[in-house]
């Protein structure tokens, strides 16, 4: 068996050492200015859920779970491409007016009726669980939905069926 000790080729080139040495390290060196990035967007990802699971705290009167914020943040997102200016004049009023809870919001006049419909986009989709309107619906979350609080620790969340076996007969289709 001999050896070739001439460089290999990559698409018909000639690769050395110091040019594999080199691309090796630029290859490093932008994979480390893609990680130094990162972090910036995604703290800027959770700086909005932060504030955004703020405001729905203000909205809701209960303390809130930001990872399940993070999900609604998301989906009301995919439904409103202004999601982000309606939201920052929905704080933007609730700071000026000085309120400081959701029924005080409530009895303000003259707030916008599109920033009431951004609230209760909000209100409803933490307390049901689901963003969308029901031919588009995207369910986040089922047991921690805000409907079941008042009775939490007093009735069971219900769950989607009584139990194995207690699916009634298929009915008869006679279409």
């Amino acid at each position: 068996m001999t050896f070739d000790s001439s460089s290999p080729t990559v698409l018909g080139r000639s690769l050395s050492r110091r040019g594999l040495l080199r691309s090796t390290v630029a290859i490093g060196g932008l994979a480390l200015i893609a990680d130094l990035a990162g972090p910036a967007s995604v703290l800027a990802a959770d700086d909005q859920v932060a504030t955004f699971t703020r405001l729905s705290e203000f909205l809701t009167g209960y303390e809130l779970d930001p990872v399940i914020g993070g999900r609604f943040l998301a989906a009301l997102g995919k439904r409103n491409a202004t999601l982000s200016a309606d939201l920052a004049a929905l704080q933007q009023r609730i700071m000026q007016s000085g309120v400081p809870d959701m029924d005080g919001f409530l009895a303000l006049t003259g707030t916008d009726p599109e920033l009431m419909k951004t609230a209760t986009k909000i209100v409803s989709a933490w307390y049901l669980g689901v963003v969308g309107d029901p031919e588009d619906a995207e369910l986040i979350t089922y047991a921690e939905s805000l409907m079941y609080r008042p009775t939490q620790g007093i009735l069971p969340i219900p769950t989607y069926g009584p139990g194995p076996n207690a699916w009634g007969p298929k009915p008869d289709s006679k279409i």
